[in-house]
């Protein structure tokens, strides 16, 4: 079994925390307790979410069509002086390997959950 690295554990128990501090900043209601933690929460997971998708390279064929559109409809002239530029003139539209943080997504998990349960506990009130 893979040892957790203690970044992850502050990872996934900053959304807590930081409820906690803004709860005792506020009022002091199980309510707004709540209303920040399902935010917090659902801020942090989208936040999260998107660093995935870029990390994942999922946006790299949309920005290689865009890039080899503008190549392409270069003038001659400026067309032979990116001629071997990889990023003007892109070759392939995805890389061969991307390196994701290993935080991420047990962190993106934990939080998705902290949502669920959020959504769970407001129905109890």
């Amino acid at each position: 079994m893979r040892s957790i690295n203690i970044n992850t554990i502050i990872y996934i128990f900053i959304t807590p925390i930081i409820t906690l501090l803004l709860w005792l900043l506020g009022d002091h209601s199980w309510l707004h307790f709540l209303n920040t933690f399902f935010s917090l929460s659902l801020i942090i997971s989208i936040f999260l979410f998107t660093l995935l998708l870029v990390q994942e390279g999922i946006f790299d064929v949309t920005s290689y069509g865009f890039r080899k559109f503008r190549y392409q409809m270069m003038r001659k002239k400026s067309r032979r002086m990116y001629e071997e530029d990889t990023f003007h003139n892109p070759k392939s539209p995805k890389r061969e390997h991307y390196d994701v943080q290993p935080w991420i997504k047990p962190v993106l998990i934990v939080n998705t959950c902290y949502f669920i349960l959020s959504i769970l506990l407001s129905f109890m009130i």
